[in-house]
């Protein structure tokens, strides 16, 4: 049957985790944009002050579930998970390592590979002449390309390598870092017709619902194929943030911006709150109801992480702030 709607839906699903480099592409335009006004605007990058914010946003949730692991994996009797990666900002080399990925810091590695990025990138910004940064990030994206055939054509199970490593992962950061890099230069405008965007809407919901994101069937394909899928989410993207025609914007309603504040949250918490539901719901009420199990942790992914935002996280932003340089 060509048209097997379970199946389709289970591809599309199961390519959720596109969503990781879509985080990174945001990523890399806004951290290369505050950055490069900064310097614009000052003279310099304070690259101390940049990394006691990111870790005043980035470490105190990521430490807190770390912290309180060894009691969540006895409750729920899931394993023994390896503590000192995810403490050192690892976890992603010791799961190429190892080829595990343990719960509840199998998803631990993209936070991982953001830290990376964070330590080399304002040093980038901050020391390399502007006339020679877009042929270093062009450096960069070639680097990771070659990284990934490299290993495509050298290692039988070359999967982890090209899906974890900060090297074949990196060049995505720098594509947001590209466009960050024209906007601060000079802001520009960016329309797509509706014919276009219906198109490409078409073509990328297709393409998910059909084939599998991180599936890499050759070498071509391990070193190029994200590029269609980023190419054609990034188009999407300009003509939405920079198309001043466009009336209806999800920034409008506040909702939405609470929802991207707690955005953090709702990535760390809904791992952990997986098998928590499945083993301390869904098997303690002997229910196997798909319905109620997307229910529970649809709502327990919003409520979780609203609450770990409002009594824990806010402190920390507050203090992080604090660090914000003054422009004159």
């Amino acid at each position: 049957n060509p048209f097997n709607a379970p199946a389709l839906l289970n591809q599309f699903i199961q390519n959720f985790g596109i969503g990781v480099d879509i985080f990174f592409l945001l990523s890399g335009f806004l951290i290369t944009y505050i950055l490069l006004s900064e310097k614009k605007q000052t003279g310099s990058i304070n690259i101390v002050y940049f990394l006691i914010r990111r870790s005043f946003r980035i470490w105190p949730l990521y430490f807190f579930i770390i912290g309180i692991t060894p009691f969540i994996v006895q409750w729920l009797d899931a394993g023994k998970p390896e503590y000192w990666s995810n403490l050192l900002f690892i976890n992603n080399f010791r799961a190429i390592e190892t080829g595990l990925w343990t719960y509840p810091f199998s998803h631990f590695w993209s936070i991982c590979i953001e830290e990376h990025f964070y330590l080399v990138w304002p040093f980038i910004l901050a020391f390399i002449p502007k006339d020679k940064l877009l042929a270093t990030f062009y450096s960069i994206i070639a680097l990771s390309i070659l990284f990934r055939l490299y290993y495509s054509f050298s290692t039988a199970d070359s999967y982890a390598w090209i899906y974890l490593h900060t090297i074949s992962r990196i060049d995505v950061m720098v594509i947001g870092g590209i466009i960050a890099f024209y906007y601060s230069e000079k802001t520009f405008q960016f329309k797509l017709s509706n014919a276009e965007k219906i198109m490409l809407f078409g073509v990328l919901l297709s393409s998910l619902f059909i084939e599998q994101y991180s599936n890499w069937g050759n070498q071509f394909m391990a070193g190029f194929k994200k590029y269609f899928y980023m190419g054609t989410i990034g188009l999407l993207m300009l003509d939405y943030n920079f198309n001043p025609t466009i009336k209806f914007r999800l920034s409008n309603f506040s909702i939405i911006n609470y929802l991207g504040k707690v955005s953090y949250g709702i990535y760390m918490y809904h791992n952990v709150l997986t098998v928590i539901i499945i083993k301390k719901v869904m098997y303690n009420i002997n229910s196997s109801s798909a319905l109620l199990y997307f229910t529970l942790m649809i709502v327990s992914s919003i409520v979780v992480p609203i609450i770990s935002y409002e009594l824990f996280e806010k402190h920390f932003l507050r203090i992080g702030s604090r660090f914000r340089v003054r422009r004159s």
